[in-house]
């Protein structure tokens, strides 16, 4: 029998993606472009690879993990990828309404806990999953050893890339180190400010 896609019979009418569009599951998005638009409630704008220029505008919760982990420089964001979903339970004027929260992330290789302020001041854990993208090539295989790396308290991204072979590093290009180093910041931001980083550490070590 035909297939008959009715999906994009029920998409809004917008100029921006919204949580209605996830109905029919996450979606995993690849990040093209980054705009800013000042003075906007959504300033942060983000073009993503089959978007129909219809960009996610991210509210406050999101923009917060995605700095957390990627940094604060959105430049550096260009090329990675994470999971969005509809998460029902997000309320406005204390009416559930859905919106759209963030699941996984590239450049991660174990689950992150960040402890985030909601409503009213108070703060609640966020986990945010890896990203597993699938590596075929060699240089595949290097980049995400070196996002291990990136996260690795232990290790130096500087000191990986120096070890990288030449082939490699020009099939990575070099927009991949300065990722890198972004992430392995937030990454130490991470370790030295967030409570939960502590309690995750702890639990690592105990196996």
């Amino acid at each position: 029998m035909k297939t008959i896609d009715v999906l994009g019979t029920i998409k809004p009418k917008s100029d921006q993606l919204n949580a209605d569009d996830l109905l029919a599951g996450p979606q995993t998005i690849r990040i093209r472009d980054i705009k800013v638009a000042e003075g906007d409630q959504q300033p942060l704008h983000i073009f993503f690879e089959g978007d129909d220029g219809r960009p996610w505008k991210p509210a406050l919760t999101a923009r917060r993990v995605l700095i957390a982990i990627w940094g604060g420089d959105a430049s550096k964001w260009i090329g990675m990828s994470c999971t969005i979903f509809n998460d029902e339970s997000v309320k406005w004027a204390g009416a559930a309404v859905g919106g759209i929260r963030i699941s996984h992330m590239e450049g991660l290789s174990k689950p992150r806990t960040l402890q985030l302020t909601t409503t009213r001041g108070k703060r609640a854990g966020t986990t945010i999953q890896p990203l597993a993208i699938e590596r075929e090539s060699k240089a595949d295989k290097f980049r995400a050893r070196l996002f291990e790396v990136a996260e690795d308290a232990e290790k130096s991204v500087a000191e990986a890339w120096a070890k990288v072979p030449g082939d490699v590093k020009a099939a990575l290009g070099e927009d991949l180190l300065d990722q890198l180093l972004a992430i392995e910041a937030a990454a130490h931001d991470h370790r030295e400010n967030d409570p939960s980083a502590a309690v995750d550490a702890l639990n690592e070590s105990l196996g």
